[in-house]
Parts: structure tokens; C-alpha cells; sequence
């Protein structure tokens, strides 16, 4: 199976995980704790700097 490489929503981390992300078992980022994740195709630097502009509160990545 082809790994995935996920990027953190809150501080940019990344890693390589199983296309089946929802069953890690540490879904929460090793560096800040936080577990948004979304893959690193997925995301444009606009999306990034827009995410990180926002309240961890406020934080949703809405796809078409």
C-alpha cells in the first residue's frame, strides 16, 4: 500500500501515513499536539497561510 504524506493544520509538521489516516493510532501531531491533518497536494501556500491566520478554534479546510 502507497503512503501519504499529511501536513499538520496548525504548525506545518509532516509525515507519511497509510491512506487510511482516520485509523492511526496516534493521530495528534508529535510536535504541537494538534490533530488537523490534510494532505500536502491538497494544500496551497494560500490555503496554509489562511489556516494558520485563524483561530485553532476556527480552523476548517471546506473542499469543493
Amino acid at each position: 500500500m502507497e503512503s501519504l504524506v499529511v501536513e499538520c493544520l496548525r504548525c506545518g509538521s509532516q509525515r507519511q501515513v497509510e491512506h487510511a489516516p482516520l485509523r492511526m493510532v496516534n493521530p495528534e501531531c508529535a510536535r504541537c499536539g494538534y490533530v488537523g491533518w490534510a494532505s500536502v497536494e491538497d494544500l496551497t501556500e494560500r490555503d496554509r497561510r489562511a489556516l494558520r491566520a485563524r483561530p485553532l478554534e476556527r480552523r476548517r479546510l471546506r473542499l469543493a
